[in-house]
């Protein structure tokens, strides 16, 4: 992966949105798979106005949660004290060496936000105002994550919400946005890309340990210790796959669904499944292998999952 680096504004700010490290692009894959859904189960086609509407909603809600999280870490000194710094944890540190003013930041978190709001409002203008019971949702959540008074990742809920708006609440919008009603068949869908939206900001809050600690942010890995942390993190993992596997059970995805599978043996560290850190939890080399395995983990058995989806369209229209 590719890193941006430079002191320009525009690659600071591109920075502090964590382009590069293409977390933004997680909330797109539910979009994704919702849209396949939604035509596997009922046979509607999304507009592609709606579908990218969708789509840039999700993403703006995802980089307002990035940017106000990465302001109300530097307010609080939590990015200023972490001591491992991966590439993916810890904060940008664009706001600590001074290169943009928090202020501005929080500003544009803030239109991130309006911008996924006024979004949702004209996605429930032309499909169903239900949908915005699903944006609603996403809105407090991403804000709430870190900004007061919610302050979710302070009280040992942070990595609920990221289960959630990593899959249940964007295909749950998506469904309610075309048929009026939450159809159960998406919640074990939903739960494969949430366990694995889980994982990652478990195994990412390991390096920020010390500094989670010391300003009182009381997430999971804070709660549990780090080897009890990491056990939960291959506990999810696990149930990430247990969830296709019981969707393909149920018939709520297609036995080509299985190809999800397919991502736990082409991850290029497979450490992932079964490492225990020991001393190794203060090497940032591990630590940024074990994080950036996790993301790859998560891309690659959407890819399998999405192929999956497609091969199964392909059989049945051949065979038709």
């Amino acid at each position: 992966m590719k890193y941006l680096s430079g002191d320009s504004q525009l690659i600071n700010w591109l920075r502090v949105m964590r382009v590069s490290q293409g977390f933004f692009f997680i909330s797109a894959m539910p979009v994704f798979l919702g849209t396949v859904l939604l035509y596997k189960y009922h046979h509607i086609t999304i507009n592609p106005v709606v579908f990218l509407l969708m789509m840039i909603g999700s993403v703006v809600y995802h980089l307002g949660a990035d940017m106000i999280n990465e302001y109300y870490d530097h307010l609080s000194g939590n990015d200023a004290l972490v001591d491992l710094k991966t590439p993916f944890s810890g904060g940008t540190g664009i706001l600590e060496k001074g290169l943009l003013e928090p202020k501005k930041v929080l500003r544009a978190s803030l239109l991130f936000f309006a911008i996924g709001l006024g979004i949702s409002f004209l996605i429930a203008y032309l499909t169903n105002p239900k949908v915005l019971i699903f944006s609603f949702l996403g809105l407090i959540s991403c804000w709430g994550y870190s900004a007061p008074p919610l302050k979710f990742c302070y009280r040992g809920f942070g990595e609920l919400v990221i289960f959630l708006n990593n899959g249940l609440f964007i295909i749950g919008a998506i469904f309610m946005a075309f048929t009026g009603e939450f159809d159960l068949r998406i919640i074990l869908p939903s739960t494969f890309l949430g366990f694995l939206g889980f994982a990652i900001i478990l195994m990412n809050e390991v390096p920020d340990f010390r500094a989670d600690k010391q300003v009182n942010k009381r997430n999971l890995v804070v709660r549990l210790g780090i080897e009890r942390a990491m056990v939960l993190h291959k506990i999810v993992i696990f149930l990430a796959y247990m969830s296709i596997i019981l969707a393909v059970i149920f018939q709520h995805l297609p036995v080509c669904g299985l190809m999800a599978l397919l991502g736990i043996f082409v991850v290029s560290d497979k450490e992932i499944f079964y490492k225990k850190l020991g001393e190794k939890a203060e090497d940032v080399k591990v630590l940024t292998g074990l994080c950036k395995s996790t993301i790859e983990l998560k891309f690659k058995s959407w890819l399998f999952l999405m192929a999956g989806l497609g091969l199964d369209y392909l059989v049945k229209f051949f065979l038709s």
